[in-house]
């Protein structure tokens, strides 16, 4: 028996000294994941609603896009405290204003008007000014396009006959960014 004891080799114990740096990296992997989920910015981007049918070049909105405004008033005001909606852009038309005039009523806030110059900045101004918070953008078909793309990383078609598709765009600052779309 004292034989078999001679030939066995006496190994180090490392769980107590692997396990503070295991919890290390599990602590450190917690902090990340909240730091990113509190700074994920949340852009909801959508279509003006449906206008006029006149010669104008600027036309108010019809009654079927007030009905569709006071609609997305009452779904992004039921928002929740922590994640209500922060900051409202909207093109420097009378239809994208009057679109989003209802919901910045209902939330007291301003309306930031978009000229059609800085259309191309508007996503890095969102992703500097508003880093985890919930912004509203509604806008023209063809600016949009671009925009979604810039901020989800995917194409994305805004139909000019489409009044009621809503984009969603979870823009996180460490991982990727998620696109859903709705209709509302």
């Amino acid at each position: 028996m004292r034989k078999d004891l001679d030939t066995l080799k006496r190994r180090p114990f490392l769980f107590p000294l692997l396990m503070p740096i295991a919890m290390m990296a599990i602590v450190a992997a917690v902090a990340v994941w909240v730091f990113d989920a509190r700074a994920t910015t949340v852009v909801i981007v959508l279509r003006h609603a449906e206008f006029e049918d006149t010669t104008d070049t600027d036309p108010n909105l019809s009654l079927a896009g007030k009905e569709r405004a006071a609609r997305l008033a009452r779904i992004l005001s039921q928002l929740q405290a922590p994640r209500a909606v922060d900051a409202v852009f909207a093109a420097d038309t009378h239809r994208a204003q009057q679109t989003v005039q209802p919901l910045a009523e209902a939330l007291a806030l301003p309306i930031n008007v978009v000229p059609p110059s800085a259309w191309t900045e508007l996503a890095a101004r969102i992703r500097r000014d508003h880093r985890g918070e919930v912004v509203v953008v509604i806008g023209d078909a063809k600016p949009l396009s671009p925009l979604v793309e810039s901020l989800a990383g995917e194409p994305v078609t805004v139909s000019e006959t489409d009044f009621g598709r809503l984009y969603v765009i979870f823009a996180p600052r460490l991982s990727r960014s998620r696109l859903l779309q709705f209709s509302y």
